[in-house]
């Protein structure tokens, strides 16, 4: 956040020294109300490209093997724009090569899911996807297995067919 802050102070003082620059090569003084419409223009503006720009940033620095499982749209009061464009500020990634099946149990996997939003630490959390019954569970702590190897005891959640964890995990 630091570093947003430091990147609109200097566009700011870079538009403005362009600006008196034209006044300059006019010859004509600089309007003394056009020094806060710069700077706050410009402080805006930029805030507001971070803010679109974010999924597109985050997502060209990740591997290949990561995959946007689903996106989450937010609004804020303080960016009221935000209402008619929602922008996504969180996202739900697959890590594709942490994708691991058992040979007894082709039908499930477990994988690990990284949850992001802007301006948080990354949470990381693995699941166990049923893939015949279309379900998942959060592997949070250590699971208990059965004597056929199946964990017993989970919190499972029913998935709809078109669940893109399924997609991306199963298919």
């Amino acid at each position: 956040m630091i570093v947003q802050l430091i990147t609109a102070v200097i566009l700011s003082a870079a538009l403005l020294l362009m600006s008196w620059a034209v006044f300059r090569t006019l010859k004509r003084p600089m309007p003394r109300t056009l020094i806060p419409l710069i700077i706050g223009g410009t402080a805006i503006g930029y805030g507001i490209y971070s803010e679109y720009t974010w999924e597109s940033r985050t997502l060209d620095k990740m591997p290949e093997s990561i995959v946007v499982a689903e996106t989450y749209a937010g609004t804020s009061a303080f960016s009221p724009w935000s209402y008619l464009f929602p922008r996504n500020d969180r996202l739900m990634l697959v890590d594709k090569a942490t994708i691991l099946r058992n040979p007894d149990h082709a039908d499930y996997a477990m994988v690990d899911l990284l949850l992001m939003q802007r301006f948080s630490p990354v949470a990381k959390v693995r699941q166990l996807v049923d893939c015949r019954n279309e379900k998942r569970a959060d592997l949070t702590t250590e699971p208990e297995f059965d004597e056929q190897g199946l964990p017993i005891n989970l919190d499972w959640k029913e998935l709809d067919a078109s669940n893109r964890l399924l997609e991306l995990t199963c298919y």
